[in-house]
């Protein structure tokens, strides 16, 4: 169990770092730097989706294309308005999905993290 904490760590370590190298890099006058950039973090990216599954697999799809409508939304709302029902515009809409996905996806972690015996769901 300790070596298993001590990988989560890391890896959250890990990513956390290489999120603000990469947004540093972004933010450096050189006007290249954004697509090794971006690179890195799609394969990166990729990495971790390869090892999801099942559910996880299916929450981060459904999570990762309302992040990015989201964020077409904010730097081209026309673009967003032609793909989506003008009403999920409404910005309490977003946040509340936001809100909403948040929670599914904590009560996934909890499911397992500790999921329920055949005996505990009669």
């Amino acid at each position: 169990m300790r070596d298993a904490v001590k990988s989560m760590l890391g890896l959250s370590w890990a990513v956390s770092l290489f999120g603000v190298q990469e947004v540093s890099r972004l933010m450096t006058p050189a006007s290249d730097a954004a697509v090794p950039s971006m690179a890195a973090v799609d394969e990166v990216s990729r990495a971790v989706q390869d090892h999801l599954s099942g559910r996880l697999a299916e929450r981060f799809r459904t999570g990762d294309e309302w992040q990015r409508r989201v964020v077409d939304a904010i730097f081209d709302p026309r673009e967003i308005v032609q793909a989506l029902d003008p009403r999920l515009m409404d910005p309490r809409r977003v946040v509340q999905t936001g809100v909403e996905m948040a929670q599914k996806s904590m009560a996934l972690v909890r499911d397992v993290v500790s999921p329920k015996s055949p005996s505990a769901a009669n």
